[in-house]
């Protein structure tokens, strides 16, 4: 189904009624194909005025076909004239993409999952024994977004280090980025069910992994477990906000 070329038929009454009447029950039941409609219209409309204002358009054809046959002999072939109405609606069609991927597809708008999720590991203080060298290793891979090498590296100091929290929670973070989303989430719920200070980091961790799926309503839900004393209240709010 070519929809643009159907909703430009259906516009222009150019439909049959059988083919127009399968559109509109079509149209009751899907909210986009309304709202692409509505954008035809709309640029239809704005376009038609601009060309039919344009009084020397008739003219300067008229002009142009007279020019062919003054520069081009009569064994070549004709030009390709193509209707007016046929350009029209092909110049609405590209305009109407243009605007569908300006106005409602907002590519300007800033991935929020990337922008929210952005953090660094602090160097740990070196003791020289293995597993600080692990970790640091692991820390250099983290802050240089090589995920899933810090997410193994981490994973090799917590189970050496079971009880550290922040290698944890670090540790589920190089799991979301690398789209462990499951083993991701059982860090986090383990966090946020202890008492350590990674408690409400883990909850706005675990609405961002629901962002990245696309899942506003549970991404919310998170996000109001976050109290206001909490370090991360004002970052939780702010996001909430952009989900509007």
């Amino acid at each position: 189904m070519n929809t643009f070329n159907d909703i430009a038929r259906y516009a222009e009454g150019e439909m049959t009624a059988d083919e127009r009447s399968a559109f509109e029950t079509a149209l009751a039941s899907d909210e986009s194909l309304r709202r692409h409609l509505a954008l035809y219209q709309e640029v239809h409309g704005s376009m038609k005025q601009y060309f039919s204002a344009d009084e020397q358009r008739d003219q300067l054809q008229g002009t142009m076909q007279s020019l062919r046959g003054e520069f081009f002999s009569a064994a070549s072939q004709p030009a390709k004239v193509v209707p007016f109405k046929k350009y029209l609606r092909s110049a609405v069609a590209v305009a109407a993409i243009v605007i569908a991927v300006l106005f409602i597809w907002q590519p300007w708008k800033p991935d929020l999952f990337k922008q929210f999720s952005e953090t660094s590991m602090v160097t740990p203080a070196e003791r020289g024994n293995a597993t600080d060298n692990l970790l640091q290793q692991a820390v250099e891979a983290f802050n240089k977004k090589e995920y899933a090498a810090a997410a193994s590296l981490l994973q090799q100091v917590q189970q050496q280090d079971t009880a550290n929290s922040f290698v944890y929670f670090y540790y589920g973070v190089a799991l979301l980025q690398t789209n462990r989303m499951v083993e991701a989430r059982t860090v986090f719920d383990k966090l946020y069910a202890g008492q350590s200070a990674f408690k409400f980091e883990a909850a706005f961790y675990q609405a961002l992994g629901y962002l990245k799926e696309e899942n506003k309503a549970l991404c919310r839900e998170w996000l109001a477990k976050i109290p206001a004393d909490a370090p991360n209240y004002s970052k939780a709010q702010e996001l909430f906000l952009e989900l509007e």
